[in-house]
């Protein structure tokens, strides 16, 4: 149950509106860095609520979207950076959940980006190229069919490449954290929602619907719901993404399919699939088509649920796995993944006292790590790598006005399909 809300007027240091991962980590380094900061965090649910407790649980490396887009963007030196400090994220993630307590169902055996055709072949012999020029080990190498039904014996898969990373229960991880930053003294205000923000003298008042609070600095970390606050209108968009979970697999099922190490699985394309087994032993997997609805709405009310695209995941779990084709369901569920213009996060400083973070684009478990180190030193006012990422400060665009924003959605994500349906038609990497 959420924890009760604030109801009082108060001052403080620094103010983060959202309590998710990038909230709860940023309030980690800053209590690790100064333990007297007094800090408060306003979350309109519960910690944890949106993305970063319901996402699937894939522990990535990723920056963004894709690795060919970031080295393209941002050239081999400074995605060789970026990667190496998401690649500390994901070993020191896994050591804070050691070292507090946190049973978050980590599983380090990481995951297979796989290919279901010779095209999807192609695509990953072109990352295994620019995981070379980023000095990446040899340990990298493809798969054939043959070897990787080995490792997932799924008739779907024709070739895959071992990427590390590691599967995880997202919610326990983010009520961990939760419980390690509050007994680090941070003050969290659950059903607290951030309703305006204004300057007064010294820095920014924050209203809520029981109480305001003044802070000397604040942080924006609301991510998939950034675009509620002005300042981010078009700067975010929230698109829809959905995943099914089976009934747990008996011990008859499961000896169905080979599968012994557990690790994740994702197709190559623009439209990812993904599959992986959870701790007990359910099938989690979704993917497929995006949608972004008119005016950034988000009423799951409306959206959560999708007939079609439950019936296209059924049509995947046959795909890969026709012998648990039958499987039924305990649920689906969709929810939105913050996109930015440029596809990849930004980190930034509105330049009065003000921060904020956003646009993981689906693989902020381990990005989102980094992003509050990053966060930490700006908001601290330190110059150091974490200050200087390639996410960080950088130039951001921003999406067209409705309808266009709507009408320019409908027509990239209709190219994108396109492409992944018939990518010799289309080769130029677009996103």
């Amino acid at each position: 149950m959420p924890g009760p809300p604030l109801r009082e007027d108060i001052t403080c240091d620094v103010c983060i509106i959202g309590g998710g991962y990038t909230a709860l980590w940023t309030a980690n380094f800053l209590k690790a860095a100064d333990r007297g900061l007094n800090i408060h965090i306003l979350e309109a649910d519960y910690a944890g609520a949106g993305a970063s407790g319901h996402n699937d649980g894939f522990v990535t490396p990723t920056i963004g979207h894709s690795l060919g887009a970031l080295v393209t963007r941002f050239g081999v030196d400074r995605a060789k950076l970026g990667y190496a400090a998401v690649g500390k994220s994901m070993l020191e993630l896994a050591r804070f959940c050691t070292k507090n307590g946190i049973d978050a169902e980590l599983e380090p055996a990481g995951y297979y980006q796989v290919a279901a055709d010779t095209d999807q072949i192609r695509l990953l012999e072109r990352d295994l190229e620019i995981a070379a020029r980023l000095g990446a080990q040899s340990g990298l190498d493809l798969l054939d069919s043959r070897a990787a039904r080995d490792k997932i014996d799924s008739p779907g898969i024709k070739a895959a490449v071992k990427v590390g990373g590691a599967l995880i229960n997202p919610h326990r991880l983010a009520r961990g954290l939760f419980r390690t930053v509050t007994a680090a003294g941070v003050h969290v205000h659950e059903q607290t929602r951030a309703t305006n923000v204004e300057a007064v003298p010294g820095g920014h008042r924050v209203t809520t619907p029981h109480g305001r609070v003044t802070a000397t600095k604040v942080l924006y970390a609301t991510n998939a719901y950034q675009h509620q606050f002005s300042e981010f209108r078009r700067k975010v968009v929230p698109v829809w993404s959905y995943a099914a979970v089976t009934q747990p697999l008996t011990d008859e099922q499961l000896r169905q399919v080979h599968w012994p190490d557990r690790e994740g699985f994702v197709e190559a394309g623009n439209f990812i699939v993904f599959g992986r087994l959870t701790a007990q032993n359910r099938l989690l997997f979704g993917g497929g088509r995006a949608n972004y609805h008119f005016r950034r709405d988000m009423d799951e009310g409306r959206h959560i649920d999708n007939q079609q695209a439950t019936a296209a995941l059924r049509g995947v779990l046959a795909r890969y796995f026709p012998a648990w084709r039958d499987v039924p369901f305990s649920h689906t569920y969709g929810g939105c993944v913050a996109i930015t213009r440029e596809v990849v996060p930004h980190v930034g400083s509105l330049g009065d006292g003000r921060f904020y973070a956003h646009g993981y684009c689906g693989n902020g478990i381990a990005l989102t790590h980094t992003a509050g180190k990053s966060l930490r030193d700006l908001i601290l006012e330190r110059d150091t790598s974490y200050s200087n990422l390639l996410f960080v400060k950088g130039k951001e665009k921003q999406f067209p006005p409705e309808p266009l924003s709507f009408l320019g959605a409908k027509a990239v994500t209709s190219v994108l399909a396109a492409q992944d349906r018939h990518p010799r038609l289309i080769k130029r990497q677009l996103i």
